[in-house]
């Protein structure tokens, strides 16, 4: 499928270098993707994180491998959309081998990518100029920008800091989810302020993490505890350093600029007893261009996910997406989907959702009441070329809900106590005040011009006939339009009955041509026409069935003959003398005995094909 390489240098707008070159080659269809570039608001205030320019941020165009030298990735066409080439480090920029297929391709198995590690991954990229079917699901989800991580354990219970958005990763505050604006310096990576669409950690004492954004923005996380109201303004939790949501990017989609963004990671919570919880990734991407999509009921996969940690003291609990006696996280936002396909066939469902935030105050941990939950993802977008939603397709877009504090739903149920009665009626009183994230959308009329500027290379089969002879021969004639360099014309052939083994013919380059070779074995084979590049990169044109099964058996100078038609035998010695003639038909094999003839060679005639047998002392 997907090959991935980060960028670490652009020599000019057509000469990557990469971090590794391994899984290209020359011919190769290829993305270029840049997640982050935006810039942002740094100052300690409430609109810290606010984005000033989206820059090149969810930048992606498509192109063709020209040359692959050591680490250097040259293009046959220079990229043309603005993407910032002084540090594709910076920018996360990534290039992608397309999994692209000249004919019709099924998915029959689930479609993933590796998940997004702040350089490459989280996206899958498929094209092909015919039917793309189904069979399996396309899966995504959780594998975009990361979640925030949980505070270091520890920060004081005395403490509602709400006016400290942005500081250092400590013991006072999670960290901010990952979003399109990098973090500026070490000293960014917390507390309560978003990144762009990643959402806020929550600050000390205990409060819950803000979900991502996308399309639609993260929800905020909850209050701080009860015992932390003294210090809060106006004595009231509502005032306390709740991680802010990651922002809506929904005001950056145009269709004459189009750009994908992975979802926003949730913020993480503020934990001092070991028990926090750590903000959701985001959801991936996925890109598909094919003449038609058969669904089959099947799905895409793009939503946002929650954080999963192991809980410590007092909780014990492992891989578990929820909070104990802490601050839990932010939900993932979802991801994007983009669709460039006229025609489709069956139902197919897109799940781009935000995904819920945290709980907290777990009765599987300690009990004691008053942690902020985290805030919901923001749902992602589906993107398509068509003018309306066709029938049978699906989107599902809803932002996540918030968490909840657990424990007052019945607080003495499990031993707690809500001393103080601090905790507000109505809602507030499971909500804490952590939001959900709000809707994503679905958008229309995705154009390809702007992404794919440069053409495809010309490679087409426009015949191949195979035939097998009674003889096992099996004879090829092919024609080929194409404007690549060919190094060879291969014929891989795979035994039907062991299909991991493979056999593999090669023949000179020529696009125009005639060729022969005998099968391995009687059997039946699946067949498979392909070329190899320069480079050493192989292109599967089409594929085939053959069978050949021998007329003949000659054991223990038993000859038995066998024919689907009705057809002619004879059998001469050496000198040509005849020995036996007939008539065999598919109702009427025969049987010769040479128990009695000498050893030497022999001729067997089946129509008018010819075979010579060899009988042993």
């Amino acid at each position: 499928m997907n090959q991935y390489a980060a960028v670490t240098a652009f020599l000019d707008p057509a000469t990557l270098q990469v971090d590794d070159p391994a899984g290209f080659a020359p011919g190769d269809r290829v993305l270029v993707y840049q997640a982050k570039g935006a810039t942002i608001d740094q100052t300690n205030t409430s609109t810290y994180g606010d984005v000033t320019s989206i820059g090149g941020a969810g930048l992606f165009e498509f192109g063709v491998v020209q040359s692959v030298v050591g680490n250097t990735i040259t293009l046959t066409c220079p990229l043309t959309r603005p993407f910032y080439l002084a540090n594709p480090v910076g920018t996360a920029t990534q290039v992608v081998r397309v999994s692209y297929h000249p004919g019709n391709v099924s998915l029959t198995g689930t479609v993933t990518a590796p998940p997004w590690n702040g350089q490459k991954g989280g996206l899958v990229v498929i094209e092909t100029e015919g039917t793309l079917t189904f069979n399996a699901d396309i899966d995504v989800r959780g594998r975009g920008f990361r979640g925030g991580d949980r505070s270091l354990n520890g920060g004081s219970s005395s403490a509602c800091n709400a006016t400290t958005y942005v500081g250092a990763a400590d013991d006072q505050a999670g960290r901010k989810g990952e979003g399109v604006a990098d973090w500026p310096n070490i000293n960014h990576y917390a507390y309560r302020g978003k990144l762009a669409n990643g959402g806020g950690g929550g600050n000390n004492h205990n409060c819950g993490g803000g979900g991502g954004g996308n399309y639609g923005a993260g929800g905020t996380g909850g209050w701080t505890t009860c015992g932390s109201r003294w210090w809060c303004s106006g004595f009231s939790v509502s005032n306390s350093g709740i991680g802010l949501g990651g922002l809506s990017l929904a005001s950056y989609l145009s269709a004459a600029d189009p750009r994908l963004f992975f979802g926003g990671g949730g913020g993480g919570g503020h934990h001092n007893n070991d028990q926090g919880g750590v903000g959701g990734p985001g959801g991936g991407l996925v890109i598909l261009r094919a003449n038609q999509i058969v669904g089959n009921g099947r799905q895409i996969l793009a939503s946002g996910a929650q954080g999963t940690q192991n809980l410590g003291t007092g909780c014990g609990q492992t891989n578990v997406s929820f909070a104990g006696n802490d601050g839990a996280g932010g939900g993932g936002a979802g991801g994007a989907v983009a669709l460039y396909c006229p025609t489709y066939v069956g139902t197919l469902t897109v799940d781009v959702r935000g995904a819920n935030g945290q709980n907290c105050s777990s009765h599987l941990c300690s009990c004691t009441p008053d942690h902020g939950p985290g805030g919901g993802g923001g749902g992602g977008y589906a993107w398509l070329s068509t003018a309306a939603l066709p029938p049978g397709l699906a989107v599902l877009a809803t932002g996540g809900q918030n968490g909840i504090e657990l424990t007052p739903l019945d607080e003495n149920q499990y031993g707690c106590t809500n001393t103080g009665n601090c905790i507000p009626a109505g809602p507030d009183r499971y909500n804490r005040g952590a939001t959900p994230g709000t809707n994503g959308a679905s958008l229309y009329n995705l154009p390809w011009t702007p992404v794919s500027p440069c053409p495809l290379p010309y490679l087409r089969l426009s015949q191949w006939t195979a035939h097998v002879d009674p003889t096992g021969q099996v004879h090829h004639r092919w024609q080929i339009e194409t404007d690549l360099p060919l190094t060879a014309i291969e014929i891989e052939l795979q035994p039907l009955q062991n299909p991991a083994s493979s056999h593999l013919v090669t023949f000179p380059p020529h696009t125009e041509a005639a060729a022969a070779h005998p099968l391995p074995a009687e059997g039946s084979y699946q067949a498979s026409f392909q070329v190899r590049l320069s480079g050493g990169a192989t292109r599967r044109l089409a594929t085939q069935s053959l069978s050949w099964f021998r007329p003949f058996t000659l054991r223990d100078r038993q000859l038995t003959l066998t024919s689907s038609t009705e057809t002619s035998f004879a059998l001469y010695d050496a000198l040509g003398r005849l020995l036996q003639a007939g008539t065999l038909s598919p109702a009427k094999p025969q049987s010769l005995d040479l128990s009695l003839s000498p050893p030497g060679i022999y001729l067997l005639l089946i129509g008018t094909t010819s075979y010579k047998l060899t009988l042993e002392r």
